[in-house]
């Protein structure tokens, strides 16, 4: 979904080792953020059966997240909100809310306080797939719009077909910008217990959640703010991660937005990650749409003084 343009710059010689005849070699990747006019439509499906008012009330208090990161963006998006029981046939709780809705949060809040006097035989997948029939919400999937279904639940679905199944219509029935799935349930592979949350594995959500690459995080969590706020920059059509194309020796890393060093640092910084050979932005340094990002380093070289 989000568009990641780079162009491998300058490998550049910089210093020679003359005891070992090495030369050390500095690499300058460059990536552009994109996201500067995207659509896109958010589904959440809520459970609405009985040991879930805590979680609804959660999500309403942590929505602030999601509107922080679109403030002052260029994303066109719509949310609507339905809930896991079947013999609702997917149809919305509440009106489309969009950025001109009055009092937003409130407004967000209310609609996804659903109750708790739904079916216990929860079946997020299905009702999500029933939704997007225009015939049954006109309006809620846009064709130029990509979509994003979010799932909320402390059980895991118990829709009749396989997961793949509604993972296809909900692919066929998104607008050109694809379709991502993310997720609050249960923990693999056994759920989770808080304080003021007991949840069964998500295994089926979850699974949805890794075929379309999108985000999840425990229901179990004390905020969910930092889900709400990866689905707002999935919206945003903004990159966080971004990806070199040689392992680098870490030690070495500078990046830079827009000519600007950032700091390497948990929050509001950068971090390399290894397992994805990449570079992950958080908080306020996360680029904005239209910036550059450079990344120096020295290649790691895989030698072995043994």
């Amino acid at each position: 979904m989000v568009s990641r343009r780079w162009s491998l710059l300058l490998p550049a010689l910089l210093t020679a080792c003359s005891e070992q005849g090495l030369v050390k070699i500095e690499r300058t990747e460059r990536f552009t953020q994109g996201g500067e006019e995207v659509s896109a439509d958010i589904l959440f499906v809520i459970d609405d059966s009985a040991s879930m008012s805590e979680e609804q009330s959660r999500l309403g208090e942590n929505f602030s997240a999601f509107v922080d990161v679109l403030s002052g963006t260029y994303a066109d998006w719509q949310i609507g909100v339905i809930t896991t029981d079947p013999d609702e046939q997917g149809v919305l709780r509440a009106a489309i809310l969009t950025p001109e809705t009055p009092d937003l949060d409130a407004a967000f809040a209310s609609a996804v306080a659903v109750g708790t006097e739904g079916s216990r035989d929860e079946q997020g997948l299905l009702t999500a797939a029933l939704a997007i029939n225009p015939n049954v919400n006109p309006g809620l999937v846009r064709p130029t719009s990509a979509l994003n279904v979010v799932f909320v639940s402390d059980e895991d679905d118990h829709a009749a077909e396989a997961v793949d199944v509604y993972l296809g219509v909900l692919a066929s029935a998104a607008g050109t910008g694809g379709f991502r799935a993310h997720a609050l349930v249960g923990d693999l592979p056994a759920g989770c217990v808080s304080g003021a949350s007991a949840a069964d594995a998500g295994t089926r959500y979850l699974q949805a959640v890794a075929e379309t690459v999108g985000w999840s995080d425990s229901i179990c969590a004390d905020d969910y703010s930092t889900l709400l706020a990866r689905v707002g920059l999935d919206v945003a059509g903004w990159a966080t991660t971004f990806y070199l194309e040689r392992v680098p020796d870490a030690t070495t890393l500078e990046v830079s937005v827009d000519a600007v060093v950032i700091p390497e640092r948990a929050e509001d910084g950068w971090q390399y990650s290894p397992g994805d050979n990449a570079v992950v932005f958080s908080g306020n340094a996360i680029p904005r749409p239209g910036m550059v990002i450079e990344i120096a380093y020295e290649p790691w070289s895989g030698t072995d003084s043994g």
